[in-house]
C-alpha cells in the first residue's frame, strides 16, 4: 500500500497531502463509521501502523469508542509493533469483540510477535504471514485463531517458494485452525493466482461473526 502513496497524492486527496514520513492524525475522519448502517469489515491504517510509536494513546482510546458505539462493524487491526500492542491491551484489559487483533510475521525472525499478541484479550487473534519471504519453521499457534499467508507483489519483489506457504498450512491443518491463502504475488497481485495445492483456502476464524457485504 505504502508504493500507492504518490499516485494517491497526485490525484489531490487531502488525506496524502502530506509527507509520507510524517504521522498524522485526521480526527475529521474518525467518526465515519457511525454513519454506516450496513455492516462492513474494517481494516485499520492500511497506509500506517495503528501503534505506531508517534500515536498517543489517549487518540486509540477515542477510535475505541467509535469502535464500540459502532458493533455492526467489525474492525481488523494488524501492526509490526506488537509490543506496543500488547502494552495498550493491558491499559483497557480488553479489546472490544467486534475487534480482530493481527500481527505481521515476514519470517521466523518476527515470530516473538505472536508471543506478544497472545497476551492481547480479543475476540479473534491473527497472524498475517504477508508477504512471506522467508520459511517460518514450527509456529506454536495456541490461543490464535486464524492465520494468512501471502507472496509479495511489485516489481522489487521478493522470493516466495509454495512449499513455505504449504508448511504453515499443514500446521493450521494439524492445530484445527483456519487459513486463509492470499495469493501466490507476481508483478501485480493476482499473478500468480490463489491455488495452493489446486485449490483455494478461503477460511475464516470460527468464533467470528462476518458482516455481510456493504456498498
Amino acid at each position: 500500500m505504502f508504493r500507492l502513496y504518490p499516485r494517491l497524492k497526485s490525484m489531490g486527496l487531502p488525506a496524502y497531502q502530506w509527507s509520507p514520513d510524517v504521522i498524522h492524525i485526521h480526527r475529521e475522519t474518525l467518526e465515519r463509521p457511525l454513519g454506516w448502517r450496513r455492516p462492513r469489515m474494517i481494516f485499520t491504517n492500511s497506509m500506517s501502523d495503528f501503534f505506531h510509536e508517534r500515536i498517543p494513546f489517549e487518540f486509540l482510546d477515542k477510535v475505541l469508542e467509535v469502535i464500540r458505539e459502532t458493533p455492526q462493524h467489525t474492525y481488523q487491526i494488524l501492526t509490526k509493533r506488537s509490543w506496543r500492542m500488547m502494552k495498550y491491551a493491558e491499559t483497557i484489559e480488553r479489546f472490544p469483540d467486534n475487534v480482530w487483533c493481527g500481527v505481521s510475521v515476514e519470517s521466523a525472525t518476527y515470530k516473538f510477535r505472536i508471543d506478544h499478541l497472545r497476551k492481547v484479550k480479543a475476540r479473534v487473534r491473527f497472524v498475517s504471514v504477508e508477504p512471506l519471504i522467508a520459511p517460518l519453521g514450527s509456529i506454536d499457534l495456541s490461543e490464535i485463531h486464524w492465520v494468512i499467508v501471502g507472496g509479495e507483489s511489485g516489481p522489487n519483489r521478493r522470493s516466495f517458494r509454495k512449499d513455505w506457504a504449504c508448511d504453515i498450512r499443514d500446521q493450521c491443518l494439524r492445530a484445527n485452525m483456519p487459513f486463509f491463502f492470499k495469493q501466490i504475488g507476481g508483478l501485480r497481485p493476482s499473478s500468480g493466482g490463489r491455488l495452493l495445492d489446486g485449490r483455494e483456502w478461503n477460511q475464516f476464524p470460527h468464533n467470528a461473526t462476518l458482516p455481510v457485504a456493504s456498498h
